[in-house]
């Protein structure tokens, strides 16, 4: 998997959010929901994509059709991945204490990432039987 530029990104992301397999038209129409588009610069983009393993396709009458190979999910591990080695030295304490600092999330969205660690680690319930309770 490779990063993907940012208009890549945009197109993908289109096609991520709906979910299904879409036409050149319909993906065409998807993305001038918020800017207008080149048919011509979409398809050289759309065959991008494809060479990147990203999408598959195939032509049925007078349509092409595409096909997610890739995930949102896994894109998104990969790119966060990338971004917390990158920028924050793999360490994700850092990268949220960066955040916070910045005002980019809350003392709620903090809240809300303790429950999640805690529903997935099994809290102090793991701690203990783990013997990793220092309390």
């Amino acid at each position: 998997m490779q990063k993907l530029p940012e208009t890549e990104l945009e197109i993908m992301q289109a096609i991520w959010q709906e979910g299904r397999v879409l036409s050149t038209s319909e993906i065409k129409a998807k993305l001038e929901e918020h800017r207008q588009w080149n048919v011509s610069a979409l398809q050289t983009l759309l065959n991008r994509l494809i060479d990147r393993g990203f999408l598959s396709s195939y032509k049925e009458k007078k349509n092409r059709y595409y096909t997610v190979l890739i995930t949102e999910e896994a894109y998104l591990a990969y790119e966060n991945s990338l971004f917390l080695r990158k920028v924050n030295a793999n360490s994700l304490t850092k990268l949220v204490a960066s955040l916070y600092q910045s005002h980019s999330i809350t003392d709620s969205d903090l809240d809300e990432l303790a429950k999640f660690i805690e529903e997935k680690t099994g809290g102090a319930e793991h701690e203990k039987h783990s013997g990793t309770d220092h309390r």
